[in-house]
């Protein structure tokens, strides 16, 4: 059934994408941001890739709804698995739960991401914070512009 095999595409391509957060969380792990940047602009291609699975899914879903002469405007795989009988119902069911499972999957990796990055990037600006203080904090005001007297920090005699 071609439903089956636009879903194992789907699959397959989430597994790509769930192998490649990994690499991503690794590359964050080790501070590798080149590599990091090399795997944002893989999983560019591998979301446009699943962009057309996705489109071809849809139209085989409406093709097959066509056929089957139903008048629904959009079908869930619930109500696609109710329609099916015998082996077909079984292939469809377990394609549809690998690709869950594989979203799933993919989520928690990519939210394991988003936390290192968000940690980086705290690190980063603590790191600024402290490689040039702000203003404010280099007590600098006029409390201490009386005590110089009008001299310059650089205006000493030698």
């Amino acid at each position: 059934m071609k439903l089956i095999h636009a879903i194992n595409d789907l699959t397959a391509t989430h597994k790509d994408l769930l192998g490649l957060s990994k690499q991503k969380t690794e590359a964050l792990t080790n501070n590798k941001l080149d590599e990091f940047q090399a795997l944002l602009l893989e999983e560019q291609k591998l979301i446009r890739q699943l962009e057309k699975q996705e489109k071809k899914r849809q139209e085989v879903v409406e093709a097959w709804n066509e056929e089957q002469e139903y008048s629904v405007d959009s079908l869930t795989i619930t109500e696609i698995l109710q329609r099916l009988d015998g082996e077909e119902q079984k292939m469809a069911e377990d394609a549809a739960i690998t690709l869950t499972d594989t979203i799933t999957e993919l989520k928690r990796q990519e939210q394991l991401n988003k936390a290192l990055l968000e940690e980086s990037m705290k690190f980063v600006q603590l790191s600024m914070e402290l490689v040039n203080p702000s203003i404010k904090s280099m007590n600098y005001g006029a409390a201490s512009s009386d005590k110089l007297s009008g001299r310059s920090l650089f205006d000493s005699k030698a």
